[in-house]
């Protein structure tokens, strides 16, 4: 197993396989985003204008030519929010491992590589964000050293007061989400 830069002709196609499969598994938690296939080519292209526009990169998994995984890791984030005043933070955009490969220790390759190019690129701080229901992904951040920082909140304003006091709703996914990724 090799962590490696992205190379986006031999690359894409198998980033698009995971994002794909990452979009698809979160479907399931929140099925208000749209399927992996139909943001795909968009999404990879945003990605790396972030990329330039953040001082990041792509970092693929690579099993023997197969991409069995890849991070996106921007060094240099600045926080839009006033109170945070001149904060800047390297971001760990996207974290997946495709199925087939998950319990090799790949994920946390990734996250180190990440970590590292963003300490290199003088960033003292890398935040992460996941929804609130993807479990082995909070373990995996969690045994990683990151820690909770902020968490967000969401109520489904359509469903009936009724239903939400009595917690009939608690089967839906968006009750109390927090973002998986900036885009």
């Amino acid at each position: 197993m090799a962590i490696r830069e992205y190379d986006h002709d031999a690359d894409f196609e198998g980033v698009r396989a995971c994002l794909i499969e990452l979009q698809d598994f979160e479907r399931r938690i929140d099925r208000r985003k749209p399927p992996g296939d139909e943001i795909a080519k968009t999404y990879i292209s945003d990605a790396l204008s972030k990329c330039a526009e953040c001082h990041g990169k792509i970092l693929v998994a690579d099993e023997k030519g197969a991409i069995a995984g890849y991070a996106t890791v921007l060094a240099r984030v600045r926080s839009g929010a006033l109170d945070d005043g001149d904060l800047e933070y390297a971001y760990l955009a996207d974290l997946v491992v495709r199925a087939a490969y998950r319990g090799r220790g790949i994920g946390r390759e990734l996250i180190a590589k990440a970590e590292t190019y963003a300490r290199d690129e003088g960033a003292k701080w890398l935040r992460v964000c996941v929804l609130a229901k993807n479990e082995g992904a909070r373990r995996l951040y969690n045994t990683t050293g990151f820690s909770e920082l902020y968490v967000d909140f969401e109520k489904d304003l359509t469903a009936r007061v009724g239903d939400v006091a009595s917690g009939s709703n608690q089967g839906t996914p968006n009750n109390a989400l927090e973002q998986t990724r900036e885009r």
